[in-house]
């Protein structure tokens, strides 16, 4: 069966009686998230859950649940909110999360190519500021990316941000078992991975994510992703074995200065990189002057899908859960 019609038995059907399932709208590795109604208010949400292959995995069970943990534990207005939880009829776990009305970073650099120093700027202290939540109460997201990264206009004008997709996050709070089983395995998207997660070590912390937010300034700003290759093993293993490239190889005209926070970010040791997220704030003063204006310049060129109508499923039926 091809991932577009995985659990096709839910759509247009009641989910434990108080979601109205509509379209799939994203298709993972292991997970598949689908538009829902909530009927106890017709607020629009969204469903996600394991593809039926994945379903009786006892780690990728846990780490939905998960995804649950790090929305009620962290607070901090950057974490999609997960309104409900429960069960499906062959026993793995469903999430229900607010339905946001954002484009993401990777829609807008595709429609508007590379951006400059003080654009990326403004994002990444939003993406660092939810960051730094996220690290704090000892969780690794380990899949940053412009994919997740979503953008909106606040209701002053201002960059609103969220971080999607917890579900490969790293804790402190895992037990020992899950660490080990994690180990020699990559988790997260190659492209982004940090040397350590792509020589598959399980005991990653921040800096893995500075990591991937370094790749992901290196690719607003000029276009390209800092390491390409034939296939997924050569990129890792030329992330794990090589320098990153500097940005001045492919965009000469962007100033040293940022050139160095992006090599700062991307170096192979962690060592070498920012400490924290809070400390990649800091190093990022210097374009953040005039940042009110920045922020509601880049958000008056997003393009965001207005409000839709109700779904209108093709059937309603109850589907079993536990």
């Amino acid at each position: 069966m091809g991932a577009s019609t995985e659990r096709s038995e839910v759509r247009g059907q009641l989910l434990d009686g108080r979601y109205r399932i509509g379209h799939a709208i994203g298709t993972g590795g292991t997970g598949i998230v689908f538009e829902a109604e909530r009927l106890a208010t017709l607020e629009r949400v969204v469903v996600k859950m394991l593809r039926p292959a994945f379903a009786g995995n006892p780690d990728l069970m846990s780490r939905v649940r998960r995804e649950v943990e790090v929305a009620r534990r962290v607070f901090h207005p950057g974490i999609v909110p997960v309104i409900d939880h429960g069960t499906l009829y062959d026993g793995s776990p469903y999430l229900v999360m607010k339905h946001m009305r954002s484009e993401s970073l990777s829609s807008y650099l595709r429609r508007r190519g590379p951006i400059g120093p003080k654009q990326i700027a403004v994002i990444i202290a939003r993406l660092a500021s939810v960051l730094h939540s996220v690290h704090r109460h000892g969780y690794v997201h380990r899949d940053i990316k412009p994919e997740h990264i979503l953008l909106n206009r606040g209701p002053h004008g201002e960059l609103d941000l969220h971080l999607l997709d917890f579900g490969v996050c790293a804790a402190d709070s895992a037990p020992a078992d899950e660490r080990g089983r994690e180990r020699g395995r990559v988790y997260g998207t190659p492209s982004y991975a940090s040397p350590e997660q792509a020589s598959g070590n399980p005991f990653v912390d921040a800096r893995a994510d500075l990591f991937s937010v370094g790749v992901t300034m290196f690719e607003a700003l000029t276009g390209k992703l800092p390491f390409t290759g034939s296939d997924v093993t050569d990129v890792l293993r030329r992330i794990i074995r090589e320098d990153a490239p500097r940005l001045s190889l492919f965009a000469p005209h962007l100033d040293p200065e940022i050139d160095g926070v992006v090599a700062k970010l991307m170096s192979r040791n962690p060592s070498g990189r920012h400490p924290s997220a809070r400390a990649l704030m800091r190093a990022l003063d210097p374009w953040l002057i005039g940042r009110v204006r920045t922020e509601r310049l880049l958000v008056s060129s997003l393009e965001v899908a207005p409000e839709t109508t109700s779904i209108r499923p093709t059937a309603r039926h109850q589907v079993v859960a536990a």
